[in-house]
């Protein structure tokens, strides 16, 4: 009963991850993961994680997560008189 609810978020769940991956994938392709020279921050998560520095790992990615969040959240309080102006209620 559930499932017909949230149908549309589990979709765009799906498509937001693949995204994602294929995002991860042509940044990877195109910096050719050269150490030191190429480095982006998910690409040097990825290493850590290779590297068995899982705490690493994880303190880079939770860093990059809070600032994408911190980013988003000045954008929105930036333009939210845009934002309501274009909400459809």
């Amino acid at each position: 009963m559930t499932l017909p609810n949230i149908r549309w978020a589990l979709l765009h769940g799906l498509f937001g991850n693949a995204r994602a991956m294929g995002e991860f994938g042509a940044v990877a392709v195109d910096s050719g993961k050269i150490r030191g020279e190429t480095s982006t921050m998910p690409i040097m998560v990825e290493m850590l994680c290779k590297e068995y520095l899982a705490t690493a790992a994880f303190s880079l990615a939770a860093s990059l997560a809070l600032i994408t969040l911190a980013l988003k959240s000045l954008l929105e309080w930036r333009h939210a008189d845009v934002l309501a102006a274009t909400r459809r209620h």
